[in-house]
């Protein structure tokens, strides 16, 4: 049986980062995702300033192509403009709001000293002890290890296995809908519109929709409302959700990313939480400080979801009446130079520091 520090299940950006960074610390450290190739297709696709110099510290230029210094706007019921802003630059002068494509991200963080790396492998069972873990993985191998940290998002194999409670809600289902191909925009745009919320932004090489469906709605056609001369790439409908692991860790079993977190997409938060997350066990768990892994990062990622879960509310008014009302309140609170500057978003986690 091959012995490893750390098993890292799950090659997305966050396994990625952790995989990357223990590595560098000197661990012995095994990679196992199920998948044989990066997904082809964007998720994620927004990175805030913290976020940006995380991911430049590990694989500098990994953000290279990516639209930058997004202004982002408030369109009310009757597509006026109710307010805008445009994130400050922020650390290390580099700017408040990026917009990548998650592929091209991926596939050059895999480039990187990640340690052992098998693809197209999965976990089917896991037991661990006092001194450490025993996975069993569906090529017929068994491992163990000192520490494992499930990356493997919110479906996570992981956290199941190791029996840690999944709280939380499924919000509103929205249609995502991608393309290449050139198109005039104005910036990022929450369009607060009651009868159909939307909202879109630049990505490299293309644009992205995404639309609100109502309770009960199969679906809808969204073809007669994109631009002529785009090609669509992906057009699939998710129901987005607020929902948190009950610990963090188990013994010597750790979650990151999705697994341990989901959010709404709304605030541009949910790849940069799993980030951080793989940021900062990349210093603590080399260090032995592991139990200071999820007091540091649960108060953020908390944070970070009610903003999101406000955001959300704010879009998704149905009511006419409690639509003007929302625009006069957000007119009024865009007239104050804190909301300006980025209001309640705060890119500050104290990761960096470690």
């Amino acid at each position: 049986m091959q012995s490893y520090d750390v098993v890292v299940v799950g090659c997305g950006p966050v396994g990625a980062v952790l995989a990357a960074r223990l590595t560098r610390a000197g661990l012995d450290v095994l990679v196992v995702e199920r998948a044989t190739e990066v997904h082809p297709l964007p998720r994620a696709v927004a990175a805030d300033d913290e976020v940006q110099e995380l991911l430049e510290r590990v694989a500098p230029g990994v953000l290279e192509g990516a639209v930058l210094d997004v202004p982002v706007r408030f369109l009310g019921a009757r597509g006026q403009q109710v307010g805008s802003l445009r994130f400050p630059p922020g650390v290390a002068g580099r700017p408040g709001l990026a917009l990548f494509h998650q592929p091209t991200v991926e596939a050059r963080l895999r480039t990187l000293g990640l340690g052992e790396v098998r693809l197209g492998v999965a976990v089917v069972g896991l037991a661990q002890d006092a001194m450490g873990v025993g996975l069993q993985l569906d090529d017929g191998t068994d491992v163990r290890a000192s520490w494992v940290v499930g990356c493997d998002g919110a479906h996570s194999v992981v956290r199941r296995a190791t029996g840690i409670g999944w709280a939380g809600r499924d919000l509103q289902r929205w249609l995502v809908v991608d393309v290449t191909g050139a198109v005039a925009a104005d910036g990022f745009t929450y369009r607060c519109d009651p009868v159909r919320p939307s909202v879109d932004m630049p990505l490299p090489g293309g644009h992205r929709w995404e639309w609100l469906l109502a309770d009960g709605e199969a679906g809808f056609d969204p073809r007669p409302l994109l631009p002529d001369g785009v090609e669509v790439v992906r057009c699939v409908e998710y129901r987005y959700g607020a929902r948190r692991a009950s610990t963090w860790r188990r013994g010597r079993v750790l979650l990151a990313g999705d697994a341990a977190h989901t959010m709404p997409p709304f605030a541009g938060q949910g790849l940069g939480a799993g980030v951080r997350d793989a940021w900062a066990l990349g210093a603590l768990l080399p260090a032995g400080r592991v139990h200071e892994y999820e007091p540091l990062r649960r108060p953020h990622v908390a944070g970070m979801t009610r903003l999101s879960l406000f955001l959300g509310a704010v879009l998704e008014t149905r009511s006419a009446s409690a639509a003007a009302v929302r625009d006069a309140l957000l007119s009024q609170a865009f007239r104050s130079s804190w909301l300006r500057r980025g209001g309640p978003r705060n890119s500050r986690s104290g990761v960096l520091e470690l």
